[in-house]
C-alpha cells in the first residue's frame, strides 16, 4: 500500500483561542499534532507536512508507522454507552470543566491518547521527550555540580525546595541547606 497522509482522520475548525480566531488542525491516529494557523490551507499544509515528517522519522528508525483509521462503517454510529464509577465520573467532569471542554470531548481526548500511544509513533514521541528530559537535567545536574564546586560547596550540602524535590526531573543527593561562605 502506497503511503498517503491525506487518508489519515485529519480535522480542520475555527477556534477561538484567547480571544483571537484560528484554524486548528488535528489528526486522529497522531493526537500529539496539533496546528494553529490563520487560514485553512496553511493549517491543512502544516497537518499534512507533519505526518509525512512522522514517516520519514519512522522509515529512518524502522519503526512500526500507523496505518489510517478504516473510513467508518454502517456498522459504527459513533454513539457509545459508557458508564462510570460516581468518583470517576465526578473526576473527570471536573478536569473538562477546569480545561473548558465537555465530559465527552475530555473523554474523547483521553481515549485518542491512549490508543495513540499503543499505534507507537506517539509512544516514539514520548520516549524523545523523555530522553531530552534526561539530557537536560544531566546537563543541569553537570552545571549544578560545576556551580559548587566553583563556589567550594559539594553537593551534599545543597538544599532543593520542596515543590522541585519531588519532580521527576530534579533529584539527587541534595539535603542540607547551601552555606557558601
Amino acid at each position: 500500500m502506497k503511503f498517503d497522509p491525506e487518508a489519515y482522520t485529519i480535522t480542520i475548525r475555527k477556534e477561538e483561542i484567547d480571544g483571537d480566531i484560528y484554524y486548528a488542525g488535528r489528526v486522529a491516529e497522531f493526537p500529539n499534532i496539533s496546528a494553529f494557523e490563520d487560514n485553512f490551507e496553511t493549517t491543512r499544509t502544516l497537518v499534512i507536512d507533519a505526518i509525512q515528517t512522522l514517516k520519514k522519522i519512522s522509515d529512518e528508525t524502522h519503526s512500526e508507522f500507523p496505518h489510517p483509521y478504516p473510513s467508518p462503517a454502517d456498522e459504527f454510529s459513533g454513539r457509545v454507552t459508557l458508564r462510570l464509577p460516581k468518583s470517576l465520573h465526578a473526576k473527570v467532569s471536573k478536569i473538562a470543566a477546569k480545561e473548558d471542554v465537555s465530559v465527552n470531548q475530555y473523554l474523547v481526548t483521553a481515549i485518542a491518547t491512549y490508543v495513540g500511544e499503543i499505534d507507537g509513533i506517539s509512544k516514539v514521541v514520548s520516549e524523545a521527550a523523555l530522553h531530552i528530559a534526561h539530557v537536560v537535567r544531566s546537563g543541569l545536574y553537570a552545571w549544578q555540580n560545576a556551580s559548587l564546586q566553583f563556589m567550594n560547596v559539594t553537593p551534599s550540602q545543597v538544599s532543593i525546595p520542596s515543590e522541585v524535590a519531588g519532580s521527576k526531573y530534579l533529584s539527587g543527593p541534595m539535603s542540607q541547606p547551601i552555606y557558601a561562605g
